[in-house]
């Protein structure tokens, strides 16, 4: 039995860093990061599943514990996820802070009574330290807080991820559907794993049976998602073109209203520069507004015939472009900042899609411009 169940767990780890290596490819955009840190997580989950069935394996408390604390680490990688790809581009690690972090902290910290208790023995207990009553007690009811605590965190991030994609008319609904149903997946098994795992063993059969349900879910998913890299192709955007006269048909936005979003949409640009704010968001901008989310959401789909973060990068690239134009002294790096993206790749991504050149190509085109009607008025 444990080598059968040995062999699951083996080639689970296998199928997940292959996932990995293929989701981390050049044909995957850099928005599927944190799909490859889920995938990387899982993999070590597995990691520690396996050593945890092995008899001959010392320090389990150590394994079970850090299966724990790796389980409060899915949900907030797949929530990211999700962000990516809504926002069409790539996250920095910093995104994730204040309470996620410290529900996560929280999460370790429920394990800590569980990882002192760890012995270089191949039993969860110690045979020469056995502990008393009342501490083998409060063992048991931190790691039972840590799965009620795992309990609320991930239907939490399963909500945000509904509110989040449920905003943005380009995203399909075959995506929010795979996503949505990756996150109960994860969700339902994690919570059957753990209460598995505080059996400090359980049924084997039940391992298997976790461990393959998870594992061809998630495979089935990623190379869903893989099939679509390109979420936002042009295909998606000429759908949702076509589907968003149907989605607002019994909107109560009436013309006044439209134009007046649209004029404080165009003073917040042109005068705040909102879009110059590296975490803007379409409800921290509709906040500024004094506005609806949905009407906003609305005029800038049906009006201006795109999605909130598409319309945030047309305006970063266009101030861009005359920065690059006034200020040919400036650096890439710095523009990109200056004018509201968090990383140089992003920003070359964006002007590429916008303008069809990285920043250093359009400014090398404009300086072999200047070059040639200099040499001409000689």
């Amino acid at each position: 039995m444990h080598t059968l169940q040995s062999s699951f767990y083996a080639v689970a780890i296998i199928s997940c860093l292959l996932c990995a290596f293929v989701v981390n490819g050049n044909r995957a955009p850099k928005r599927f990061k944190f799909l490859v840190v889920y995938l990387v997580l899982e993999s070590v989950q597995y990691a520690f599943q396996w050593l945890m069935v092995q008899p001959e394996t010392p320090a389990k408390a150590l394994w079970l514990g850090l299966f724990f604390i790796s389980s409060f680490l899915v949900a907030p990688a797949l929530w990211m996820f999700a962000r990516e790809i809504a926002e069409d581009r790539a996250l920095p690690l910093r995104s994730l802070r204040g309470a996620h972090l410290g529900v996560i902290l929280a999460g370790a910290l429920l394990t800590v009574p569980l990882l002192l208790r760890t012995h270089m023995g191949t039993g969860y207990v110690n045979p020469t330290d056995i502990a008393t009553p009342l501490h083998s007690l409060f063992i048991h009811s931190t790691m039972l807080a840590a799965i009620f605590l795992f309990l609320c965190q991930v239907p939490y991030y399963l909500t945000a991820c509904m509110r989040l994609l449920g905003d943005h008319v380009a995203l399909s609904t075959k995506t929010l559907r795979l996503l949505i149903f990756i996150v109960c997946t994860n969700w339902l098994v994690g919570l059957l794993r753990a209460l598995q795992s505080l059996t400090l063993g359980g049924n084997a059969w039940l391992g298997i049976v976790f461990c393959v349900l998870e594992v061809s879910v998630t495979a089935a998913v990623v190379f869903a998602l893989l099939r679509r890299t390109t979420v936002f192709s042009i295909e998606d955007r000429e759908l949702a073109q076509e589907l968003t006269p149907i989605k607002y048909a019994r909107s109560a936005l009436d013309a006044p209203a439209r134009s007046r979003i649209q004029r404080k949409l165009a003073e917040a640009m042109t005068t705040g520069r909102l879009h110059r704010d590296s975490g803007v968001t379409l409800r921290g901008l509709c906040q500024s507004l004094k506005e609806n989310p949905h009407y906003v959401s609305q005029v800038i789909n049906q009006d201006l015939a795109t999605n909130f973060y598409d319309l945030i990068k047309k305006r970063r690239v266009e101030d861009a472009v005359h920065t690059l134009i006034a200020e040919p002294d400036k650096t890439v790096l710095d523009i990109a900042l200056e004018v509201g993206f968090n990383s140089k790749s992003t920003f070359n991504a964006a002007f590429r899609e916008h303008a069809g050149m990285t920043p250093r190509e359009f400014r090398n085109s404009r300086k072999t411009a200047q070059d040639a009607e200099f040499r001409q008025s000689c």
